[in-house]
């Protein structure tokens, strides 16, 4: 994933709506050197699509430490931040940074930067600094990039940061826009009540976590158990009434908006109950706004959607179509788009994957992984090293026991902060007790135990199989089952008595529409 400059320019061309006007970055400086350059840096640095090279030479007249160069300069970063070298956007913004200490627009510009250059932490640190100071110029910042930000402190196991994060995206009014935003920001201001003891806002917001896979989280895990009670009384003992309830809010998301970025959460959470004929049937045709030279409006966010589909058309039978598909998406991304490509690419390792083709796999990955060293760390680590552990997958399926090891070797090293890569490379290999050891591990930290216990929970066998369900599944049954990880998980937490995500719940369907909204005609009642 790469940073959207220009959505950070924008936050300095205008000014919040409703925000407490900032100080004016014309009106900032006394220094006598500057006034004779003033007119010319307002141009610059007001510009919609601000120009490098005419900042440059607004930044060359401006050699002393004042607060109009640092605003210069925080142009100058998020114009910079679009460049795969993220080094002269970094070093901009912390000049930015030293000269207006105070002012939070600076901040977060940095933290879009931040976040694609390895500092997740920090980015967070400002991004919620602003937040409190500037709460209206927060609520500007760009959904792509927060929600890559949570990601990554995930990524490296800064999971109370992330909470924080994003329990303080529902505080400002900022998680509204898609139904999982506001699920994870209910679950963030769960979990920050129970660390804090606040036991009755805790349970208070219980009810706003709208998806099911959030609430498991928390109704699986034995430090939450006096919040089960009141789980099971809102969501049904096994969930089932928050899964209808969650695919009817997203549903409504989508057809309000009619969007991509709406269509994919749906289309995910259908995924997840096997419903692959209605992904296909709702969603194959908004395909059709997708086109060469397109209206970015029209269809920015297909590459995210289109993974989705695609899989649900291989799982019906109907692999060229799905090709087709990723192919049509692909030729209509700008060619500068290569961080958004990866998504992409990263799909057509995933149908290969899923159909054992192991000498394409290694291709694929060969291909993601050289994309991505070119973007250097804009692109998610999690992402590259799912990656790694598909191709070290395909090696030792391939026979390449020596290759396979050397890209095995990053796979494992991380796997306290990343196991669920870890544990899909261990089945790949059939190694149940690599596997097993790295559950019961996984359960005694905090940090990951999530992740464990979502692991050892009973899945409903998939209505379609696949080659690599096969090849898994037997292994990964074998794993669940295994007395010292039940042992471990019992101790931690608890093993739900069925499956959660057993089909499309009772009374949801997902080709209802909603009423329309025009009048009727006469006679018609």
């Amino acid at each position: 994933m790469v940073v959207r400059a220009s959505a950070m320019v924008l936050l300095l061309a205008m000014a919040a709506p409703g925000a407490a006007q900032l100080a004016d970055p014309l009106a900032m400086t006394t220094d006598a050197g500057d006034q004779a350059v003033m007119a010319e840096a307002a141009s610059a640095i007001s510009s919609r699509t601000p120009d490098l090279a005419r900042l440059n030479m607004v930044l060359a007249k401006l050699p002393r430490p004042t607060p109009l160069r640092g605003m210069v300069q925080t142009v100058r970063a998020g114009v910079l931040a679009n460049q795969k070298d993220a080094g002269p956007a970094v070093a901009a913004i912390e000049e930015a940074l030293r000269l207006l200490p105070d002012d939070p627009r600076p901040k977060l510009v940095a933290a879009g930067i931040f976040t694609f250059s390895g500092s997740p932490q920090r980015a967070a640190d400002l991004w919620i600094e602003v937040s409190r100071v500037a709460p209206d110029y927060a609520r500007m910042t760009d959904r792509y990039m927060i929600m890559a930000l949570a990601g990554r402190l995930v990524d490296i196991g800064d999971r109370v940061r992330a909470d924080r994060l994003n329990a303080r995206l529902a505080e400002i009014g900022f998680s509204t826009g898609v139904a999982p935003d506001r699920s994870h920001a209910a679950l963030a201001r769960t979990r920050e009540a129970w660390r804090d003891q606040r036991t009755e806002d805790a349970a208070a917001s219980v009810s706003a976590i709208g998806d099911p896979n959030d609430l498991l989280t928390i109704y699986i895990d034995r430090g939450y158990a006096d919040l089960w009670p009141r789980i099971a009384d809102w969501a049904g003992s096994d969930l089932a009434g928050q899964s209808r309830r969650y695919l009817e809010e997203l549903r409504a998301d989508w057809q309000t908006a009619d969007s991509f970025e709406t269509a994919a959460p749906y289309a995910r959470q259908l995924a997840s109950v096997q419903a692959y004929k209605a992904i296909t049937t709702l969603f194959l045709p908004m395909f059709d706004r997708v086109r060469p030279d397109p209206d970015a409006e029209q269809q920015e966010g297909a590459e995210f959607l289109a993974p989705i589909v695609a899989r649900a058309l291989l799982l019906q039978g109907r692999e060229a179509e799905a090709r087709e598909l990723l192919a049509k998406v692909a030729a209509a991304m700008p060619t500068d788009d290569q961080g958004n490509a990866l998504n992409i690419d990263g799909a057509y390792l995933t149908l290969a994957s899923l159909q054992t083709d192991w000498p394409e796999v290694v291709k694929r990955a060969d291909l993601f992984l050289a994309r991505a060293k070119s973007l250097g760390p804009s692109v998610n680590r999690s992402a590259t090293l799912q990656v790694e552990a598909w191709r070290a997958c395909a090696l030792h399926r391939l026979g390449r026991k020596d290759a396979a090891q050397r890209a095995a070797a990053n796979v494992f090293l991380t796997e306290a902060l990343m196991p669920g890569t870890a544990m899909d490379l261990y089945l790949c290999r059939g190694d149940s007790a690599g596997a097993r050891a790295l559950v019961v591990s996984r359960l005694a930290d905090l940090s990951s135990r999530d992740w464990a216990l979502r692991f050892v929970q009973p899945v409903s066998a998939d209505l379609v199989v696949t080659p690599l369900d096969r090849l898994i599944k037997p292994v990964e049954q074998a794993v669940r089952s295994a007395p010292d990880v039940i042992a471990a998980a019992n101790k931690v937490g608890r093993i739900l008595p069925q499956p959660l995500n057993r089909g499309i719940p009772e009374g949801f369907d997902p080709f209802r529409t909603r009423p329309s909204d025009k009048p009727l005609s006469p006679g018609s009642v």
